[in-house]
């Protein structure tokens, strides 16, 4: 316990009642004046060398020019006994003790009166200011002492059951998983989405961009289904199983069609096909390696393939008139095994832009795009 509670202070007046309120419930308490530094009523005494403060420290303070005041006032106007404010339930008041120039609020003279923060008081020819701003945790009586019972009462309190143990917060949901496109099969084969993969910089912070052998080799990764349908289709047609013949080349119509719309779709959601994934490189937008490009830009890169295509039919028309002129009038076995190899390579043939220092096909500089290196 501590060992100021056994020290007690009477109350100067035995009419003054030892009742005192803490948080709304009264306790037998004995008064006594508050330590100085905590904050509590106070008077600004104007002088003529400036403004002091007087703190009210005490439950009842005497005001007058006789010493046996607790605030002496010296100056010839104040009576020996003036004023006393007491600290009451409500708050402090000021009480005239019958001074011959008696008490003023505000301007207003009055024999006793409760007292505000900011009041102006006169006495005599002194001028005082009350200040007591209200506080959070303001206690109208100030500081008191309580009973060590009372105290000890107060301590032990209500019974408080422990706080319950902090919920441990959820984890955060896991972002739903976005479907890629094209068929379940070549799953295993695309970036997931998103693609965590990062882009292959130069020296001088660039993206590197895919050469002509990867690009090549991815070209062909992603051309296998049909390469491998449009031969076994020739073989067919040159007259093992005619029927079956027409079937893969029905087969090999449906297999360009579905390219129309994997490819692009995988351009724009993924950056890569299975070709170009297995060779890690993307497809991005030449103003952003890290994204992908839109659907103008995936119509855009179509319209280069197809003028790609336009050169390389026009490439093979040109070596079909000069080396097989008779070519509309059949060709044997050979000659179609040896147009299907010039045929593949007249397609490659407008692919050698990739050899430039842009390493940009017409694919590229339609859309406004590139094919860079990433490192998975």
């Amino acid at each position: 316990m501590p060992a100021w509670l056994n020290e007690w202070v009477p109350v100067k007046k035995a009419s003054w009642p030892e009742i005192c309120i803490a948080d709304d419930r009264p306790l037998n308490c004995i008064s006594q004046p508050a330590e100085k530094g905590d904050p509590m009523a106070k008077l600004l005494i104007q002088e003529s060398n400036g403004a002091r403060e007087f703190e009210l420290v005490d439950l009842e303070v005497n005001i007058g020019r006789e010493l046996d005041n607790t605030l002496r006032l010296s100056d010839p106007s104040i009576s020996r006994h003036h004023a006393v404010i007491r600290l009451g339930t409500s708050g402090h008041e000021i009480h005239d003790l019958q001074s011959s120039n008696g008490v003023l609020l505000n301007g207003n003279k009055v024999p006793s009166a409760q007292l505000h923060d900011g009041d102006r008081i006169t006495l005599g020819q002194m001028q005082l200011t009350f200040v007591d701003p209200p506080g959070p945790n303001s206690n109208p009586l100030g500081t008191v002492r309580i009973a060590p019972e009372e105290m000890a009462r107060l301590w032990a309190g209500p019974e408080v059951p422990a706080p319950a143990p902090a919920a441990t917060p959820a984890a955060p949901a896991p972002l739903p998983v976005q479907a890629q496109p094209g068929p379940a099969f070549l799953h295993p084969y695309l970036p997931s989405i998103p693609d965590s993969a990062q882009p292959l910089r130069a020296a001088d912070g660039s993206p590197v961009r895919g050469d002509f052998r990867t690009r090549l080799l991815a070209a062909l990764i992603d051309l296998s289904p049909m390469l491998a349908l449009n031969l076994i289709g020739t073989a067919l047609a040159l007259g093992l199983m005619p029927g079956l013949g027409c079937l893969f080349g029905t087969l090999h119509l449906a297999l360009l069609g579905a390219y129309l719309i994997l490819v692009p779709l995988y351009w724009m959601r993924l950056g890569a096909t299975p070709g170009k994934k297995i060779m890690r490189l993307r497809v991005v937008p030449e103003a952003d390696p890290a994204g992908r490009i839109d659907l103008n830009g995936a119509i855009m890169r179509l319209l280069g393939y197809l003028v790609n295509g336009a050169i390389s039919w026009f490439i093979m028309d040109l070596i079909l008139k000069t080396l097989m002129p008779h070519a509309l009038l059949g060709l044997r076995p050979g000659e179609l095994i040896l147009l299907k190899g010039l045929s593949l390579a007249a397609s490659i043939l407008p692919y050698l832009l990739i050899l430039g220092a842009e390493r940009k096909a017409l694919e590229d500089k339609f859309s406004r795009s590139i094919v860079i290196k990433v490192d998975r």
